[in-house]
């Protein structure tokens, strides 16, 4: 590797692990529906209610970052800088799903009301209490993060179904929003290939205006809901748009993350993205 590139890599790295400090995390396709033979351009972005930044493709970022369809998953082709993150052709058509597990990054959390903040919003209390019990400090620790979002994309006539890609934590859509025209979207939270019932998840729904698809032209709408025991929840269709579903799960840092950068904690992130029409 070259000196320019071990440059980019430190750059686009620190740059990151900036940005997405308590954000989402999740690829975006500049079109959710292509044609065999077309494009599939993608960022990667990091913000929050929906509206991110942009960053180029980074290979340390990811553990994997995988296209599947029709049953068959291989890693993308993109390289280092490429912006958007994702763009290759896309040969044939049918259901196909942007995956990732990004490597593990960290944070320090200063004050001990951000970490609270955090903790309320993503339905995980009971971390403060434990972190009580275990004697933590209630600022000045650390936390690592890391990241398994998935995207569906229509390319032709977008048939086929979404599939449990073994990914730690993680969304399965059990409805194609682009094959089926009516009725909600079922989707079901996977931690290590089970179900996982009673856990909050944040919605967010961006809905343009017709023969408008500006981001900032479009209206945002967030709700929560609560997976079943079966860790299924019921999404409306409401006005279409895009369409975010995301959970996170905390857990304590596992010990070799832990004597390796002092991390008390780690948050693993689910997210999923999709449109409808």
């Amino acid at each position: 590797m070259s000196i320019f590139s071990r440059i980019i890599i430190l750059v686009f790295g620190l740059l990151l692990s900036v940005a997405v400090t308590a954000h989402e995390y999740w690829f975006e396709p500049l079109q959710f529906s292509i044609e065999p033979g077309e494009k599939l351009m993608a960022h990667e972005k990091v913000g929050s209610n929906f509206k991110g930044n942009e960053y180029s493709y980074l290979p340390t970022s990811y553990v994997f970052l995988n296209l599947t369809q029709n049953g068959e998953t291989r890693p993308v082709k993109s390289r280092i800088g490429d912006l958007p993150a994702i763009n290759e052709v896309i040969d044939k058509q049918g259901l196909l799903v942007i995956s990732a597990t990004t490597t593990a990054s960290h944070l320090t959390y200063e004050k001990a009301e951000k970490f609270n903040s955090f903790l309320k919003n993503q339905g995980n209390e009971w971390v403060l209490e434990k972190h009580r019990q275990r004697g933590l400090p209630e600022k000045g620790f650390t936390e690592s993060y890391r990241r398994f979002p998935k995207t569906l994309v229509k390319v032709g006539n977008g048939e086929g179904q979404d599939e449990a890609l073994g990914l730690l934590f993680e969304w399965l859509i059990k409805t194609n929003p682009y094959t089926s025209k009516e009725g909600p979207i079922k989707a079901q939270l996977l931690w290590k290939g089970k179900p996982v019932p009673n856990k909050r998840v944040n919605i967010f729904n961006r809905v343009f205006k017709k023969k408008d698809k500006l981001i900032e032209n479009s209206t945002l709408i967030k709700t929560h809901l609560t997976t079943d025991k079966e860790g299924i929840i019921t999404i409306p269709r409401g006005q279409g748009g895009l369409f975010l579903i995301s959970a996170v799960k905390m857990i304590e840092a596992p010990e070799k993350e832990a004597q390796e950068t002092g991390a008390v904690w780690e948050s693993l992130w689910a997210s999923m993205i999709y449109k409808i029409e």
